[in-house]
């Protein structure tokens, strides 16, 4: 199934994602700033925080070390059976650790840009609609246009605001 062209665009080029810390100031936060934080702007990890993320990676290394010392003992013993759960225990347990490290590496990447701006971890997503409110009763550097809060339901200025249907006169 292929993603919109203009989906795919708004999922990837936004130029921001908005959270709050663990107080109620929102922050804008780039992709490469956003790391594993709270609920996720693309992603979807049950893990929030850096120690939960090394210790799952650290319990995958086992079996994912395991499974493909199992696919070579079942080879070499010709049972097909073992080699099946083999091969699948070798391409799941092995690609959860992959996907494990790489996800550790971009948060340890986000951290330090985070660190840089002086921008707490991401705990709380929020719609554009709500940052767009606060950023809107507390003027920042972030201007207020479609393509910083490109899934607003409101209209912008200059931008026409929806017209009611027509009446019906009797």
């Amino acid at each position: 199934m292929a993603i919109d062209p203009a989906v795919q665009k708004l999922l990837v080029d936004r130029p921001y994602f908005y959270a709050t810390g663990t107080e109620r100031t929102v922050h804008a936060y780039t992709k490469d700033e956003w790391g594993i934080g709270g609920s996720q702007p693309s992603g979807n990890y049950s893990v929030h925080t850096i120690t939960g993320l090394f210790a799952v990676t650290a319990i995958m290394t086992v079996p994912a070390l395991g499974a493909p010392l199992l696919l070579i003992i079942a080879l070499a013993s010709l049972n097909v059976i073992v080699v099946i759960f083999g091969l699948l225990g070798t391409v799941l347990f092995t690609g959860g650790w992959l996907l494990g490290v790489r996800s550790l590496r971009r948060e340890v990447r986000a951290s330090k840009k985070r660190k840089s701006k002086g921008l707490p971890k991401p705990r709380f997503a929020l719609s554009d609609d709500q940052a767009r409110a606060w950023f809107e009763a507390h003027p920042s550097n972030i201007a207020i246009t479609r393509e910083n809060f490109p899934d607003s339901t409101r209209p912008f200025p200059g931008e026409a605001s929806p017209t009611p249907p027509p009446t019906r006169r009797m």
